[in-house]
């Protein structure tokens, strides 16, 4: 179909992603897709149980949400929420972000970035997903995880995230009790 991108289930452009998420994402359209269209990007990011998207902010960028399964708790712009399947979010540029999957079964969401550019992290700290290869979850951060998110569409943020929103992985599910009960 010309001037038309289709992306079949499970054929987008996938990647492992390193502790504290410890799940996959599938790029589904970026500007650098032949045939894509230009000024934004698009996917699906999965947390495993524990897994969490460490709170953060983009600079110039919005980021929209849309969750498809599962039930996590955010921090949004300072405010801890449960978010479950159908919740729509839209955070601007500057906003604070975080996801901690504290349910028994996986997270999905559906995210998109305008202007683009978050693919570039994901696929920079991230290891090829193929059909069939084990699953290689959890592995440690790379080191230069700091230098791929100033290079790409994250702002250091001033105050530093706190636990456990921090990069830290959660292994002792016991510290969600305290954040659950604030969740609104």
């Amino acid at each position: 179909m010309a001037g038309m991108l289709v992306v079949p289930p499970g054929q987008g452009e996938q990647h492992w992603q390193p502790q504290p998420a410890n799940g996959w994402i599938e790029v589904l359209t970026s500007p650098r897709f032949a045939g894509a269209p230009a000024g934004f990007s698009a996917g699906l990011q999965e947390l495993p149980p524990l897994g969490k998207i460490r709170e953060h902010a983009h600079p110039a960028q919005t980021e929209i949400f849309w969750i498809i399964e599962g039930q996590c708790l955010a921090r949004l712009d300072g405010v801890v929420r449960r978010i479950v399947a159908g919740t729509f979010m839209v955070a601007p540029p500057h906003v604070r972000h975080g996801f901690i999957n504290d349910g028994g079964a996986p997270y999905r969401m559906l995210w998109m970035l305008v202007p683009a550019g978050l693919e570039d992290f994901f696929i920079g700290i991230g290891k090829p997903r193929v059909a069939g290869a084990p699953d290689p979850t959890p592995y440690p951060r790379p080191a230069e995880t700091g230098a791929i998110e100033l290079s790409t569409v994250f702002e250091t943020l001033d105050p530093p995230p706190e636990a456990p929103w921090d990069t830290a992985p959660i292994i002792d599910p016991a510290v969600l009790e305290a954040i659950r009960r604030q969740a609104v």
